[in-house]
């Protein structure tokens, strides 16, 4: 997985819309693994589950930051 600062210079010429988009994409994930199970995958996944998970919400607190810039102007 990437870092939040490398995740986050990915979307920094997107605008406001697309931004509130991306935002939606990643609450969905966070969404999906809070909501599921927490049972050990059959097969190894690399980064695990928890990881995702960790890393996603890492990446929606910059992208909230970065919403905030674009919406001030």
């Amino acid at each position: 997985m990437m870092s939040p600062e490398t995740f986050i210079t990915g979307l920094e010429d997107k605008s406001y819309a697309e931004l509130l988009i991306e935002r939606e994409k990643l609450l969905e994930k966070i969404k999906e693994f809070e909501n599921s199970p927490h049972q050990q995958p059959i097969f190894d996944i690399q980064p695990s589950l928890d990881t995702r998970y960790k890393c996603n919400l890492l990446y929606l607190a910059k992208l909230c930051e970065l919403i905030e810039k674009k919406y001030k102007g």
